[in-house]
């Protein structure tokens, strides 16, 4: 027998699902004395989990065609993911709006970390399940005021998705801090930093890691005005601050990052077309160090290069998105999406720029209420630090068993065969922009200028 070394994360990891577990247990009706909290015991999730070919026999599992690198563009050769989710409602769970409930949510997110074969008995190169977790929080509404929303802790705290393209756009500040709503209104305070780069960071005695650091504060405001039909207007503001950091060297100078700031400002609006279809289309502008989002990243992920004073003060970004559903009736559905970010870093060089676009749509063919035919087709771009503009086209064709029988886009599980090209111009192959042409490109070969993927993945929510 072949035995997988586990790191002590892991293990540590491994442990708080065992007492989960436990805790879930413990809830459990029994037939001798049901808990009091069994009923109040939410259990959601979602996961895929797959496998992919390609002719040349590379391991591509995972390796996305995009060249971003993200699933903007399409995420059918996304690897596999889970992220079960616990929900405890603490009040006893009533249907009525305004009934005050308090809430405690748990989610760990478990995915590999070494090729994306989440299974051990798929997957033996050394540790293979990575366990984090991406929500630990509790929210109490309607307790003071009717309509009164409350919470803190770290949480998904983002709305609008792109869910072909795997994106969560213009509100994603998905982190750690507290937050309250009222009706409409939401405001929250949210903390972010990272133990790596130098914006956060100070290398006091010069061994090469960082041993001062400092942290960012963001404090968001989001308000919805609905109207008639189901339409509505989401209005978002975000303001970031970085407080100036002080060090003295080894050396004994004294050395400071400046304090900085950034803002944000986004329009978003929905148009409700009916029979579940809609059209969603937004604006966003981030200014300073609040201009992250290159490729789908966060607000807080600051783009590009400081000034000679350290400083982002000519730093900028735009987000743009438009995306549609469209129901044509109990045949097809067609699902479309446009992509585009631009960023510009604080240094005033050329090259500190950055431009990335995708257009794609997805058609759904309910050929029986079990069988959906899916295809899709993606055009997308990127010119990075001002270079040539790279490009690729991917098709692709998906036979879907859809065993609960529901027309619809948002039925699951999937039980999917799929199969992607892409066609990648000479620049996208010249700079192996995208993780497939990275995986397959040889030292002094040709890099391909088609793709292929052959996968087979199951994917559910509950």
């Amino acid at each position: 027998m072949t035995f997988v070394a586990v790191s002590p994360l892991a293990r540590a990891c491994s442990r708080a699902l065992l007492v989960l577990c436990a805790v879930l247990l413990s809830v459990a009706p029994s037939s001798a004395n049901a808990s009091l909290l069994a009923d109040r015991l939410e259990l959601v999730m979602y996961g895929r989990v797959g496998a992919a070919w390609t002719p040349s026999g590379r391991y591509i599992m995972g390796r996305t065609f995009n060249l971003t690198g993200s699933a903007i563009g399409g995420r059918l050769e996304e690897g596999d993911y889970l992220e079960p989710t616990v929900k405890l409602h603490l009040l006893e769970k009533k249907d009525e709006p305004d009934a005050p409930y308090v809430d405690m949510v748990l989610t760990p997110a478990m995915f590999s970390t070494n090729g994306l074969f989440a299974s051990l008995l798929s997957n033996r190169a050394g540790p293979a399940l990575q366990i984090e977790l991406f929500q630990g929080y509790i929210e109490a509404g309607n307790v003071l005021l009717p309509r009164l929303r409350v919470w803190a802790g770290a949480r998904f705290y983002r709305g609008a998705d792109v869910h072909i393209a795997d994106y969560f756009y213009f509100n994603n500040l998905s982190g750690q801090g507290a937050g309250i709503a009222y009706g409409p209104a939401d405001v929250a305070v949210l903390m972010q930093s990272s133990t790596a780069g130098s914006q956060y960071n100070f290398d006091v005695d010069g061994d090469g890691r960082f041993d001062v650091r400092r942290q960012r504060t963001t404090f968001v405001g989001q308000y919805v005005h609905k109207v008639e039909a189901g339409h509505s207007f989401h209005f978002l503001g975000e303001l970031h601050l970085l407080p100036a950091l002080q060090a003295r060297l080894a050396d004994g100078t004294e050395r400071e990052l400046t304090s900085d700031f950034g803002w944000v400002l986004g329009a978003k609006a929905h148009l409700d077309l009916g029979n579940g279809s809609f059209n969603d289309v937004s604006l966003r502008y981030g200014s300073r160090i609040a201009n992250g989002g290159r490729g789908g990243s966060q607000t807080w992920d600051t783009f590009g290069l400081p000034s000679l004073t350290g400083q982002y003060s000519d730093a900028s970004s735009v987000e743009a998105v438009d995306h549609f559903l469209y129901n044509f009736g109990s045949a097809l559905s067609l699902n479309a999406y446009g992509i585009l970010h631009w960023n510009r870093g604080g240094s005033g060089l050329r090259t500190d720029k950055s431009l990335d676009f995708a257009v794609g749509a997805r058609s759904t063919v309910y050929l029986s209420d079990n069988i959906h035919l899916i295809n899709e087709a993606s055009f997308q771009g990127l010119r990075p630090g001002g270079g040539p503009l790279a490009t690729a086209v991917k098709l692709s064709i998906a036979p879907t068993f859809v065993p609960t029988g529901q027309r619809s886009v948002w039925a699951r599980p999937h039980f999917r065969i799929f199969y992607t090209i892409a066609f990648y111009d000479q620049n996208a192959r010249d700079a192996l922009t995208a993780p497939y042409l990275q995986a397959v490109a040889s030292a002094g070969s040709e890099v391909p200028s088609i793709g292929h993927y052959l996968g087979t993945r199951v994917e559910w929510w509950f």
